[in-house]
């Protein structure tokens, strides 16, 4: 065979005699030398090779007999005796050239060997760690891994084959390594414990990758580019949440996420429902205003738009509860981290949401007062109450308007925020409503005059809903689609409202306030 020929297989195949090489020896430099020694070997003697399906029987041939070799001459120079004749080391030094492919190869070898070690599971890299790295015994790895001797020993057996199979191979990073995407979480429920989980790259990144097809802990790796040790932990914390589910060694995402193609394809498909209807639900709340009571809307000088969209808004939380009673979508259930709720994602930055924030306080005691507030973003000028980490603050200081108290005791930042948004006012220590508040005789009178608003929206979400859940069984893996109605129910029967009053700013018929007013926001006192 020809020396360029046999240089030719011998570069495809260098991963292997450095992987034969790695199997008996496990000094880093002995390793080196040895398939160093094997590759000149065989180029030394490719000529007598008869053709290619000869070359691999003499390669491993050769590579036995230099193995053996080698570790006679490593022991004659342990006791300083002369190599025999034949066998004397080359004195000659190396060229630049030489070095510098030496130095090279080294590098590329030491770097699978710590691409390996990071894609090795816990206890796999632990046990390795401390037996080659920390020089520890077999029984005191025992004692501080709480395993048996025998499992310490049967796991640097498996680590050394997954070593030696893994630095021989190719691996490629997956694109979530170099572009993570984003992930937004969504929460509807009492208490939401889970607003902070995602807010980093990789939780999310970790979410979106495990979505459609389970992943092993090395898949998610390479993935994500990002080693085992860093990996684990925010794989803990998804599971423990309850985001991340674990099955036969492999997780997947365990929540429906709603992804742009998703969302995009529902726009499409629904966009005429919305047109002929919009302007008859605008025109039967406009023809009802000469039977409203508006005292408490010309009280903080709202002028007619703003008592249209107001009571619009009234009637469409009103036909949602309403849906919900006729076609509920299931109980809040108890979530891993506290509360009770539901969750679900969007592998985009909320771009497709028809809301900034949605907050509700109804108190348990039945003669308690109460407020709703709808953030709609197609009213992004106009003040809404929706503030999570200091919701109970800020709920005691509306509710102290609404009720027409003395001001509650308040942190700075949580009165701050209420005022700064125009949601109050405040005078000599006393807090005022910018918002509508009613008596509960003067509600119930606004939504029994609502009533027929109120039954036309209620069938549109309950439709709009549907096409939603519909289309998100196909868009979502198996391992969710229970959950598609439910989500499909929160997220678009409210959105009705909201494509509702989008459709109507966008042909005129109504006009979004330049000043901050919080039109869509609403008391009852008791």
């Amino acid at each position: 065979m020809e020396n360029k020929r046999a240089s030719q297989l011998i570069s495809d195949n260098l991963n292997n005699i450095y992987g034969y090489a790695f199997a008996r020896l496990y000094d880093k430099d002995d390793v080196d030398d040895l398939t160093q020694q094997i590759v000149y070997e065989v180029l030394r003697s490719a000529d007598r090779i008869r053709d290619e399906e000869a070359f691999w029987g003499f390669l491993w041939k050769v590579a036995e007999n230099t193995f053996r070799k080698f570790i006679k001459q490593k022991e004659r120079r342990k006791s300083f005796l002369p190599l025999p004749d034949g066998n004397a080391e080359a004195d000659t030094l190396p060229s630049p050239e030489e070095e510098l492919t030496e130095r090279e190869s080294k590098n590329e070898e030491l770097s699978r060997l710590r691409r390996e070690l990071s894609l090795l599971s816990k206890t796999n890299r632990e046990v390795c760690l401390a037996y080659y790295f920390q020089n520890k015994s077999c029984k005191e790895i025992a004692e501080q891994q709480n395993l048996s001797l025998e499992m310490v020993k049967y796991h640097l057996f498996k680590t050394r084959q997954l070593l030696k199979e893994g630095i021989g191979m190719e691996r490629t990073y997956g694109e979530k390594s170099y572009n993570p995407g984003v992930f937004r979480l969504n929460f509807w429920g009492d208490k939401n414990y889970y607003s902070n989980i995602c807010n980093r790259k990789l939780p999310g990144s970790i979410l979106l990758s495990a979505y459609y097809t389970p992943m092993t802990e090395k898949e998610l790796s390479l993935e994500l580019g990002v080693s085992m040790p860093y990996l684990e932990e925010e794989i803990k914390i998804l599971t423990d949440a309850g985001l991340l589910l674990h099955n036969k060694g492999k997780y997947q995402t365990n929540l429906v996420i709603l992804t742009k193609d998703f969302e995009k394809e529902l726009a499409d498909k629904a966009k005429n429902n919305f047109i002929k209807i919009s302007k008859e639900i605008f025109e039967d709340v406009k023809a009802l205003l000469p039977t409203i009571n508006k005292a408490a809307f010309e009280k903080i000088g709202f002028d007619e738009d703003c008592v249209i969209i107001s009571l619009m808004n009234i009637a469409f939380v009103n036909a949602f509860e309403k849906t919900d009673e006729k076609y509920p979508y299931g109980e809040y259930k108890p979530l891993p981290l506290g509360g009770r709720g539901f969750l679900w994602g969007h592998d985009n930055n909320y771009d497709f949401c028809k809301f900034s924030g949605i907050a509700m306080h109804n108190s348990e005691d039945e003669n308690s007062s109460w407020f709703s507030t709808e953030n709609y973003k197609v009213f992004k000028n106009c003040s809404c109450f929706f503030s999570h980490g200091r919701f109970g603050e800020n709920s005691r200081l509306v509710l102290s308007a609404i009720e027409e108290k003395p001001l509650p005791h308040a942190s700075a930042d949580a009165l701050n925020e209420i005022l700064s948004e125009g949601i109050l006012n405040i005078e000599n220590n006393r807090l005022f409503a910018n918002f509508p508040v009613f008596d509960e005789t003067g509600y119930i009178n606004i939504v029994e005059a609502l009533y027929s608003v109120i039954e036309k929206e209620t069938d549109l979400m309950k439709e709009y809903s549907d096409i939603a859940a519909e289309l998100l069984t196909e868009h979502c893996p198996p391992s969710v689609r229970d959950q598609c109605g439910t989500i499909a129910a929160i997220s678009y029967r409210l959105d009705t409202a909201a494509i509702i009053f989008e459709t109507l700013v966008k042909d005129g018929i109504i006009t979004v306030p330049d000043e901050k007013k919080t039109i869509t926001m609403w008391g009852v006192k008791k």
